[in-house]
């Protein structure tokens, strides 16, 4: 009866879950692009290529979690740094990708 119950019962995925495997995923591109820089020392495009979504990957995760710990304090000044910060970030790695 338990079997039954418990195969009925769809498992959802948790925030925290789907944000695990993308930072998951964020790592694995960081590390292949460290593994394709070593091997290609003289073609660094593909490895920077990797590199980058890593990155965008990571910065995204901070800054949802950061987003999370900001509506949790509900100081106007947490949410005013945290915007400067947002900004900031997005601005310059735009500007030092292209």
């Amino acid at each position: 009866m338990e079997n039954n119950s418990s195969k009925q019962k769809k498992e959802k995925l948790s925030f925290n879950q789907v944000l695990s495997f993308v930072a998951f995923i964020g790592i694995g591109f960081i590390a292949v692009a460290l593994i394709l820089a070593l091997i290609f020392e003289n073609n660094a495009s593909i490895s920077n290529a990797f590199r980058t979504i890593g990155e965008v990957i990571a910065y995204m995760i901070s800054i949802f979690l950061a987003f999370f710990w900001v509506r949790s304090h509900p100081h106007k000044a947490w949410l005013i740094c945290y915007v400067i910060f947002v900004v900031t970030i997005v601005v310059l790695y735009i500007l030092t990708v292209f």
